[in-house]
Protein backbone atom coordinates (compact mmCIF):
# COMPACT_ATOMS: atom_id res chain seq x y z
CA UNK A 1 0.00 0.00 0.00
CA UNK A 2 2.41 3.13 -0.99
CA UNK A 3 1.75 6.36 0.72
CA UNK A 4 0.73 8.44 -2.10
CA UNK A 5 -2.68 6.46 -2.32
CA UNK A 6 -3.00 6.32 1.54
CA UNK A 7 -2.31 10.43 1.69
CA UNK A 8 -4.95 11.13 -0.71
CA UNK A 9 -7.58 8.63 0.38
CA UNK A 10 -6.55 9.82 4.22
CA UNK A 11 -7.24 13.69 3.59
CA UNK A 12 -10.92 12.78 1.81
CA UNK A 13 -11.63 10.94 5.36
CA UNK A 14 -13.62 13.26 7.89
CA UNK A 15 -11.04 11.31 10.43
CA UNK A 16 -7.61 9.52 10.20
CA UNK A 17 -7.66 6.52 12.18
CA UNK A 18 -11.14 4.81 14.05
CA UNK A 19 -11.98 7.05 16.70
CA UNK A 20 -11.70 4.65 20.18
CA UNK A 21 -11.15 6.15 23.21
CA UNK A 22 -8.00 3.50 22.90
CA UNK A 23 -4.68 3.97 21.04
CA UNK A 24 -5.48 2.29 17.93
CA UNK A 25 -2.90 1.28 15.34
CA UNK A 26 -4.61 1.56 11.76
CA UNK A 27 -4.40 -1.38 9.64
CA UNK A 28 -4.39 0.94 6.86
CA UNK A 29 -1.25 3.05 7.27
CA UNK A 30 1.75 0.34 6.57
CA UNK A 31 4.03 0.62 4.01
CA UNK A 32 6.64 -2.18 3.14
CA UNK A 33 7.77 -1.62 -0.31
CA UNK A 34 10.73 0.02 0.13
CA UNK A 35 13.81 0.73 -3.02
CA UNK A 36 16.25 -1.97 -3.19
CA UNK A 37 18.93 0.65 -2.41
CA UNK A 38 17.04 2.58 0.71
CA UNK A 39 18.75 2.48 3.97
CA UNK A 40 16.57 2.25 6.36
CA UNK A 41 16.42 2.88 10.30
CA UNK A 42 16.60 0.16 12.71
CA UNK A 43 14.25 1.62 14.59
CA UNK A 44 12.69 5.35 14.62
CA UNK A 45 9.79 7.24 15.87
CA UNK A 46 8.53 10.65 13.84
CA UNK A 47 6.11 12.90 15.15
CA UNK A 48 4.87 16.31 15.36
CA UNK A 49 4.41 16.52 19.04
CA UNK A 50 6.27 14.90 22.04
CA UNK A 51 3.45 15.67 24.58
CA UNK A 52 0.18 15.13 21.79
CA UNK A 53 1.51 12.51 20.12
CA UNK A 54 4.11 9.95 21.99
CA UNK A 55 3.59 10.59 26.01
CA UNK A 56 -0.56 9.74 25.75
CA UNK A 57 -0.08 7.19 22.94
CA UNK A 58 -0.12 3.85 24.08
CA UNK A 59 1.29 2.38 21.15
CA UNK A 60 3.80 4.34 19.84
CA UNK A 61 4.84 3.76 23.98
CA UNK A 62 5.53 0.14 23.30
CA UNK A 63 7.20 0.55 20.16
CA UNK A 64 9.61 2.84 22.06
CA UNK A 65 10.31 0.32 24.68
CA UNK A 66 10.61 -2.62 21.98
CA UNK A 67 12.73 -0.80 20.29
CA UNK A 68 15.59 0.75 23.22
CA UNK A 69 15.10 -3.17 24.75
CA UNK A 70 16.07 -4.33 21.15
CA UNK A 71 19.02 -2.19 20.74
CA UNK A 72 20.17 -2.93 24.39
CA UNK A 73 20.09 -6.89 23.02
CA UNK A 74 22.01 -6.57 20.05
CA UNK A 75 24.71 -4.34 22.03
CA UNK A 76 24.90 -7.67 24.43
CA UNK A 77 24.90 -9.93 21.50
CA UNK A 78 27.57 -8.37 19.96
CA UNK A 79 29.38 -8.13 23.01
CA UNK A 80 28.73 -11.99 23.96
CA UNK A 81 29.68 -12.99 20.36
CA UNK A 82 33.49 -10.58 20.76
CA UNK A 83 34.00 -12.48 23.58
CA UNK A 84 33.34 -15.51 22.63
CA UNK A 85 35.66 -14.92 19.68
CA UNK A 86 38.26 -14.38 22.25
CA UNK A 87 37.61 -17.78 24.47
CA UNK A 88 38.32 -19.29 21.37
CA UNK A 89 41.62 -17.49 20.00
CA UNK A 90 43.13 -17.70 23.39
CA UNK A 91 41.78 -20.94 24.21
CA UNK A 92 41.57 -22.77 21.09
CA UNK A 93 42.29 -26.38 23.00
CA UNK A 94 39.16 -25.40 25.28
CA UNK A 95 37.15 -24.02 22.79
CA UNK A 96 34.42 -21.89 23.18
CA UNK A 97 33.43 -20.84 26.81
CA UNK A 98 30.20 -22.95 27.39
CA UNK A 99 28.59 -20.66 29.98
CA UNK A 100 29.25 -17.56 27.36
CA UNK A 101 27.27 -20.04 24.70
CA UNK A 102 24.18 -20.90 26.46
CA UNK A 103 24.37 -16.95 27.33
CA UNK A 104 24.09 -16.12 23.71
CA UNK A 105 21.83 -19.01 22.64
CA UNK A 106 19.22 -17.33 25.11
CA UNK A 107 19.80 -13.46 23.91
CA UNK A 108 19.67 -14.92 19.96
CA UNK A 109 16.51 -16.22 21.08
CA UNK A 110 15.33 -13.40 22.86
CA UNK A 111 16.24 -11.37 19.53
CA UNK A 112 14.53 -13.98 17.32
CA UNK A 113 11.33 -13.53 19.20
CA UNK A 114 11.37 -9.65 19.03
CA UNK A 115 12.01 -9.87 15.38
CA UNK A 116 8.81 -11.98 15.30
CA UNK A 117 6.70 -9.06 16.25
CA UNK A 118 4.35 -7.38 13.80
CA UNK A 119 2.78 -3.64 14.18
CA UNK A 120 -0.52 -5.50 14.92
CA UNK A 121 1.57 -5.72 18.07
CA UNK A 122 1.81 -2.85 19.35
CA UNK A 123 -1.68 -2.42 19.23
CA UNK A 124 -3.37 -1.32 22.58
CA UNK A 125 -4.84 -4.47 22.87
CA UNK A 126 -1.60 -6.77 22.59
CA UNK A 127 0.64 -4.66 24.17
CA UNK A 128 1.46 -7.24 27.34
CA UNK A 129 3.00 -9.43 24.85
CA UNK A 130 5.87 -6.18 23.99
CA UNK A 131 5.76 -6.03 27.33
CA UNK A 132 6.65 -9.64 29.09
CA UNK A 133 9.03 -9.82 26.15
CA UNK A 134 11.19 -6.30 26.98
CA UNK A 135 10.64 -7.18 30.83
CA UNK A 136 12.28 -11.10 30.40
CA UNK A 137 15.11 -9.36 27.89
CA UNK A 138 16.41 -6.99 30.33
CA UNK A 139 16.20 -9.35 33.20
CA UNK A 140 18.40 -11.73 31.11
CA UNK A 141 20.53 -8.92 30.29
CA UNK A 142 21.08 -7.38 33.72
CA UNK A 143 21.74 -10.81 34.68
CA UNK A 144 24.76 -10.85 33.24
CA UNK A 145 26.50 -7.71 33.13
CA UNK A 146 25.21 -6.36 36.37
CA UNK A 147 23.73 -2.91 35.26
CA UNK A 148 22.09 -1.94 31.97
CA UNK A 149 22.71 1.85 30.69
CA UNK A 150 20.90 3.80 28.39
CA UNK A 151 22.60 6.59 26.98
CA UNK A 152 20.17 9.70 25.44
CA UNK A 153 21.96 12.11 22.74
CA UNK A 154 19.43 15.32 22.52
CA UNK A 155 20.30 17.42 19.91
CA UNK A 156 18.12 20.50 20.50
CA UNK A 157 19.90 22.67 17.29
CA UNK A 158 16.61 23.60 15.48
CA UNK A 159 15.05 25.38 18.23
CA UNK A 160 18.47 27.26 19.41
CA UNK A 161 18.06 29.04 15.58
CA UNK A 162 18.18 32.68 16.12
CA UNK A 163 14.54 34.55 15.30
CA UNK A 164 15.57 38.08 13.55
CA UNK A 165 12.64 39.17 14.18
CA UNK A 166 12.24 39.05 18.13
CA UNK A 167 13.24 42.01 19.89
CA UNK A 168 15.82 39.92 22.42
CA UNK A 169 19.47 40.02 21.56
CA UNK A 170 20.68 36.97 20.38
CA UNK A 171 22.54 36.03 23.27
CA UNK A 172 19.22 36.23 25.29
CA UNK A 173 17.32 34.13 23.16
CA UNK A 174 20.45 31.79 23.04
CA UNK A 175 20.37 31.43 27.03
CA UNK A 176 16.21 31.19 26.63
CA UNK A 177 16.94 28.28 24.17
CA UNK A 178 18.81 25.86 26.17
CA UNK A 179 17.04 26.63 29.53
CA UNK A 180 13.66 25.17 27.16
CA UNK A 181 15.76 22.85 25.51
CA UNK A 182 16.76 21.15 28.75
CA UNK A 183 13.15 21.18 30.07
CA UNK A 184 11.89 19.20 27.12
CA UNK A 185 15.72 16.40 27.51
CA UNK A 186 14.35 16.19 31.56
CA UNK A 187 10.71 15.31 29.72
CA UNK A 188 12.21 13.09 27.44
CA UNK A 189 14.51 11.52 29.99
CA UNK A 190 11.67 10.91 32.57
CA UNK A 191 9.54 8.77 29.84
CA UNK A 192 12.26 6.75 29.37
CA UNK A 193 12.54 5.90 32.61
CA UNK A 194 8.73 5.06 33.20
CA UNK A 195 9.28 2.86 30.28
CA UNK A 196 11.83 0.93 31.51
CA UNK A 197 12.26 0.97 35.20
CA UNK A 198 8.85 -0.88 35.10
CA UNK A 199 10.76 -4.03 33.54
CA UNK A 200 13.72 -3.81 35.70
CA UNK A 201 13.84 -1.30 39.05
CA UNK A 202 17.43 -2.81 39.91
CA UNK A 203 21.12 -2.19 37.79
CA UNK A 204 19.26 0.31 35.51
CA UNK A 205 21.25 3.73 34.92
CA UNK A 206 20.75 6.53 32.55
CA UNK A 207 23.19 9.03 30.66
CA UNK A 208 22.57 11.72 28.76
CA UNK A 209 24.14 14.72 27.03
CA UNK A 210 23.28 17.47 25.12
CA UNK A 211 24.76 17.95 21.39
CA UNK A 212 24.70 21.20 19.52
CA UNK A 213 25.26 20.42 16.15
CA UNK A 214 26.13 24.36 15.28
CA UNK A 215 29.77 23.96 17.12
CA UNK A 216 30.08 20.46 17.98
CA UNK A 217 29.51 21.71 21.45
CA UNK A 218 28.72 19.24 24.09
CA UNK A 219 26.48 20.20 27.25
CA UNK A 220 24.91 19.23 30.60
CA UNK A 221 26.08 15.64 31.26
CA UNK A 222 23.89 14.24 33.31
CA UNK A 223 24.32 10.35 35.19
CA UNK A 224 23.40 8.34 38.12
CA UNK A 225 27.61 7.65 38.40
CA UNK A 226 30.33 9.02 37.07
CA UNK A 227 30.42 7.92 33.65
CA UNK A 228 32.96 8.79 30.86
CA UNK A 229 31.39 10.62 28.88
CA UNK A 230 32.20 12.01 24.48
CA UNK A 231 34.53 14.38 23.70
CA UNK A 232 33.34 15.95 20.59
CA UNK A 233 30.45 14.62 18.46
CA UNK A 234 31.95 12.84 16.35
CA UNK A 235 32.57 10.35 19.08
CA UNK A 236 29.02 10.86 20.67
CA UNK A 237 27.68 9.45 17.65
CA UNK A 238 30.06 6.40 17.73
CA UNK A 239 32.67 5.24 20.60
CA UNK A 240 29.73 6.73 23.14
CA UNK A 241 27.08 4.31 21.55
CA UNK A 242 23.66 5.88 22.27
CA UNK A 243 20.75 4.32 22.57
CA UNK A 244 18.51 6.97 21.78
CA UNK A 245 19.06 9.74 19.79
CA UNK A 246 16.46 12.52 20.23
CA UNK A 247 16.30 15.44 17.51
CA UNK A 248 14.29 18.21 18.44
CA UNK A 249 11.92 20.40 16.94
CA UNK A 250 12.50 24.01 15.47
CA UNK A 251 13.37 25.73 12.24
CA UNK A 252 14.36 22.55 9.72
CA UNK A 253 16.79 24.82 7.33
CA UNK A 254 18.67 25.35 10.51
CA UNK A 255 18.90 22.02 11.68
CA UNK A 256 20.01 20.96 7.92
CA UNK A 257 22.30 23.55 7.14
CA UNK A 258 24.38 22.37 10.38
CA UNK A 259 23.82 18.58 9.77
CA UNK A 260 25.87 19.65 6.27
CA UNK A 261 27.92 22.55 7.56
CA UNK A 262 29.41 20.04 10.08
CA UNK A 263 29.23 16.96 7.97
CA UNK A 264 27.17 14.53 10.32
CA UNK A 265 24.69 12.99 7.74
CA UNK A 266 26.98 10.00 7.90
CA UNK A 267 27.26 9.51 10.98
CA UNK A 268 23.37 9.96 11.60
CA UNK A 269 22.99 7.22 9.00
CA UNK A 270 25.57 5.17 10.71
CA UNK A 271 24.49 5.65 13.97
CA UNK A 272 20.63 4.72 13.73
CA UNK A 273 21.04 1.95 10.30
CA UNK A 274 22.32 -1.56 10.99
CA UNK A 275 21.28 -4.65 13.64
CA UNK A 276 22.27 -2.35 16.57
CA UNK A 277 21.51 1.14 15.47
CA UNK A 278 20.19 3.58 18.25
CA UNK A 279 16.48 4.66 18.33
CA UNK A 280 16.12 7.90 16.15
CA UNK A 281 13.21 10.29 17.39
CA UNK A 282 12.68 12.78 15.24
CA UNK A 283 10.09 15.64 16.22
CA UNK A 284 9.00 17.52 14.23
CA UNK A 285 11.82 19.31 11.90
CA UNK A 286 14.26 16.04 13.75
CA UNK A 287 11.02 14.14 11.30
CA UNK A 288 11.38 16.35 8.22
CA UNK A 289 15.28 15.74 8.08
CA UNK A 290 14.72 11.84 8.70
CA UNK A 291 12.70 12.07 5.27
CA UNK A 292 13.97 11.28 2.02
CA UNK A 293 12.96 15.21 0.90
CA UNK A 294 13.60 17.70 3.29
CA UNK A 295 11.57 20.48 1.23
CA UNK A 296 8.08 19.51 2.79
CA UNK A 297 9.44 22.36 5.33
CA UNK A 298 8.68 25.11 2.42
CA UNK A 299 5.35 23.90 2.10
CA UNK A 300 3.52 25.98 5.04
CA UNK A 301 6.18 28.43 5.45
CA UNK A 302 6.42 28.52 9.25
CA UNK A 303 10.31 27.89 9.21
CA UNK A 304 12.40 30.73 8.04
CA UNK A 305 15.03 30.00 5.95
CA UNK A 306 16.69 33.45 5.93
CA UNK A 307 18.50 32.43 8.95
CA UNK A 308 21.16 30.13 6.19
CA UNK A 309 23.73 32.21 4.79
CA UNK A 310 23.22 31.74 1.18
CA UNK A 311 20.30 29.49 1.16
CA UNK A 312 17.80 32.45 2.74
CA UNK A 313 14.34 31.51 0.23
CA UNK A 314 12.40 28.37 -0.17
CA UNK A 315 13.73 27.67 -3.53
CA UNK A 316 17.11 27.10 -2.09
CA UNK A 317 16.00 24.17 -0.54
CA UNK A 318 14.08 22.30 -3.21
CA UNK A 319 15.22 18.63 -3.58
CA UNK A 320 17.34 18.86 -0.31
CA UNK A 321 17.44 15.08 0.52
CA UNK A 322 17.63 14.04 4.23
CA UNK A 323 18.62 10.76 5.75
CA UNK A 324 15.89 8.17 3.95
CA UNK A 325 15.03 6.55 7.16
CA UNK A 326 11.98 4.83 5.47
CA UNK A 327 12.87 4.29 1.76
CA UNK A 328 11.10 7.31 -0.38
CA UNK A 329 8.84 8.59 2.69
CA UNK A 330 9.03 12.34 2.74
CA UNK A 331 7.11 13.34 6.51
CA UNK A 332 4.90 16.95 6.71
CA UNK A 333 4.43 17.02 9.99
CA UNK A 334 1.66 19.34 11.98
CA UNK A 335 -1.20 18.07 9.51
CA UNK A 336 -4.30 19.60 10.12
CA UNK A 337 -7.97 20.11 8.34
CA UNK A 338 -6.41 23.80 6.74
CA UNK A 339 -3.22 21.65 4.99
CA UNK A 340 -4.94 19.46 2.69
CA UNK A 341 -5.82 21.55 -0.03
CA UNK A 342 -2.43 22.32 0.31
CA UNK A 343 -0.82 18.91 0.81
CA UNK A 344 -2.82 17.23 -2.23
CA UNK A 345 -1.80 20.14 -4.80
CA UNK A 346 1.73 19.16 -3.69
CA UNK A 347 1.40 15.37 -3.61
CA UNK A 348 0.24 15.19 -7.03
CA UNK A 349 3.08 17.46 -8.24
CA UNK A 350 5.81 14.49 -7.27
CA UNK A 351 7.54 12.11 -8.87
CA UNK A 352 5.79 8.43 -9.21
CA UNK A 353 8.26 6.97 -6.81
CA UNK A 354 7.78 10.00 -4.02
CA UNK A 355 5.58 9.44 -1.31
CA UNK A 356 4.91 11.79 1.68
CA UNK A 357 3.70 10.31 5.44
CA UNK A 358 1.37 13.65 6.91
CA UNK A 359 1.27 13.25 10.30
CA UNK A 360 -0.89 15.48 12.64
CA UNK A 361 -0.08 16.60 16.88
CA UNK A 362 -1.75 13.46 17.81
CA UNK A 363 0.04 10.92 15.29
CA UNK A 364 3.61 9.35 14.98
CA UNK A 365 4.86 7.19 12.53
CA UNK A 366 6.76 4.18 13.62
CA UNK A 367 9.26 2.25 11.46
CA UNK A 368 11.59 -0.25 11.30
CA UNK A 369 14.42 -1.89 9.29
CA UNK A 370 14.07 -5.60 10.15
CA UNK A 371 10.71 -5.83 7.86
CA UNK A 372 11.38 -2.39 6.36
CA UNK A 373 7.81 -1.08 7.31
CA UNK A 374 6.50 1.83 8.51
CA UNK A 375 3.04 2.48 10.18
CA UNK A 376 1.16 5.02 12.19
CA UNK A 377 -0.32 4.66 15.64
CA UNK A 378 -2.41 7.71 17.14
CA UNK A 379 -3.17 8.89 20.52
CA UNK A 380 -7.44 9.46 21.34
CA UNK A 381 -7.82 12.51 20.36
CA UNK A 382 -9.73 14.93 23.18
CA UNK A 383 -12.83 15.94 22.52
CA UNK A 384 -13.05 19.87 22.60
Amino acid sequence: FSFNNFNLRRHQRSSIHLQTTSNLVDLDEVSSTPPSNSRWATNALLFSSWNDGVVPNTAAKSFLRYSIVNKLLQDHVIEKEDGLETSVKFSPCNGPDVDELNNLEIADTLSESGKEFTFETFDTSVTNEVDSWAKETLQHISTETNEVTVKLLYIPTAMYALNPQSSNTPGKQRQRARADGKKRRTQVLNLLKTLLHAEISENLSFQTITLDLDDDSLKQPEASDNFQFPKDGKEAFTTWNPTVIYVEGGNTFWLQHCIDKGEYSQLFIDACTGESGAVYCGKSAGAIVAGDDVSTATWKGWDDPSVVPNRETYDDWIGTKGFTFSGSASYFPHMSDDWIELVNDKVEGQESDCTTCCLREEEVCCITGESKQTFVVSAAVPER
